[in-house]
């Protein structure tokens, strides 16, 4: 059995969070030009162009969330933490799921949007990225303790 090393365990959940953190200031003007055009003008009014764009912009989200959460499973975290570590790989693993839930909202050949599971997508991010945080920070705190 491996040991569990804390400091490389905290740095390995720091990269996780970090890059979560630039992929969201990466992600959200674009979310929020998406949003706002689709509120005022509705969903035809995207171009294919526009539409592909913002498709190809959550999908690099999405698949950054799934590699993170296979990272996450893979951390080897200290023992007294390990439940705290369940708690954040699932609330993580849910966060991406809801936002491949929201790029897949999005049917990009038929130009239509799902507004409502578009809306539940993004009510449901929010949760879930206060659930991570909440739990990194407890899992920070422990580890620092």
């Amino acid at each position: 059995m491996r040991k569990s090393n804390p400091q490389g365990y905290a740095n390995l959940l720091s990269r996780v969070m970090e890059s979560s953190e630039q992929m969201g200031d990466e992600v959200d003007p674009h979310f929020q030009d998406f949003k706002k055009t689709l509120a005022l003008k509705g969903a035809e009014s995207f171009s294919e162009h526009d539409l592909h764009e913002i498709v190809t912009i959550f999908k690099k989200a999405v698949d950054l969330y799934q590699q993170n959460t296979e990272t996450l499973k893979r951390a080897k975290p200290p023992v007294q933490i390990l439940g705290r570590h369940k708690q954040l790989v699932s609330a993580y693993q849910t966060y991406a799921a809801d936002c491949e839930l929201m790029l897949t909202s999005i049917d990009e050949q038929k130009r239509q949007i799902d507004s409502e599971q578009f809306s539940k997508a993004e009510q449901a991010q929010d949760k879930d990225m206060d659930a991570v945080s909440k739990a990194f920070d407890r899992i920070m705190s422990l580890l620092m303790g």
